[in-house]
């Protein structure tokens, strides 16, 4: 009883500078490790420029982005190299919710129920065929341009069962989980807290799109950010909105390896 007291009248004192500083913590702890992974496989850069100038080339890109599918890179580094990235959400979500808060699942819904699965799933399923497919048609009959490309660079380099493995081991299953974890966990409710829910669900939409660094896949990502955020705010925890990540990504990928 005396713990559940000390914990609802336990002060929030989280806010926007722990996403702010979330957010730059994972960036360096993605190139910190993304330097590692370099350096174990004794990736030889070639010209001028010497490795640390490959990192920083290289580091701060998406797994799925164009600018690190690098044909001189292993393709197991990709979702290796997103452990530092998603290991900053969840340490910055993680210190945030229980050093500065009331705890994970009652300040940011990390919860998960059985009928989490479907819901999300055909949510995440119908965003990546229906929604997308509306974002990008009109736009695709005056300009000539391939939404796909820089996920496709790394997808026609999976020439293995393994490697096919890896791309859906990073982009299927640690993607939604450590990235709704943050965004739509603690992103959210920070923005909510200043600004409101409104605000609260574009601004933390609009974060998940530029974190990803892929101008393109910006509105789509936008759009997706946004569902993803109703669904927290529908259901009042992250678990449909982490399997919604997971459905949306994997009809891109599927359908990416199938054309490849």
């Amino acid at each position: 009883m005396a713990v559940a007291e000390r914990t609802r009248t336990r002060e929030i004192r989280w806010g926007l500078p722990d996403v702010f500083i979330g957010v730059v913590f994972s960036w360096v702890a993605a190139v910190v490790v993304f330097f590692v992974v370099l350096a174990a496989v004794g990736l030889d850069t070639g010209g001028e420029t010497g490795t640390g100038s490959y990192v920083g080339r290289y580091g701060l890109s998406d797994s799925m982005s164009q600018e690190r599918s690098d044909p001189a890179l292993p393709l197991w580094t990709l979702p290796v190299g997103q452990i530092g990235l998603w290991g900053g959400f969840a340490l910055t979500t993680l210190v945030a919710g229980t050093l500065r808060g009331t705890g994970l699942r009652r300040d940011f819904g990390l919860s998960m129920k059985a009928s989490d699965v479907p819901v999300g799933l055909l949510v995440g399923v119908f965003a990546q065929i229906a929604v997308v497919w509306l974002i990008y048609a009109p736009f695709q009959q005056f300009f000539d341009f391939d939404v796909s490309e820089a996920a496709r660079e790394i997808t026609d380099r999976a020439a293995t069962g393994g490697d096919i493995a890896l791309v859906m081991l990073g982009v299927v299953v640690g993607a939604p989980i450590f990235e709704e974890l943050f965004f739509r966990g603690l992103a959210l409710k920070a923005f909510e807290r200043k600004w409101g829910p409104v605000m609260g669900v574009l601004a933390s939409s609009a974060l998940f799109a530029a974190v990803h660094l892929q101008l393109l896949q910006f509105p789509a990502l936008m759009v997706f950010g946004i569902i993803a955020a109703l669904l927290v705010k529908r259901y009042k925890r992250l678990g449909p909105a982490i399997w919604a990540h997971v459905g949306f990504n994997l009809v891109a990928v599927i359908n990416l390896i199938w054309l490849a």
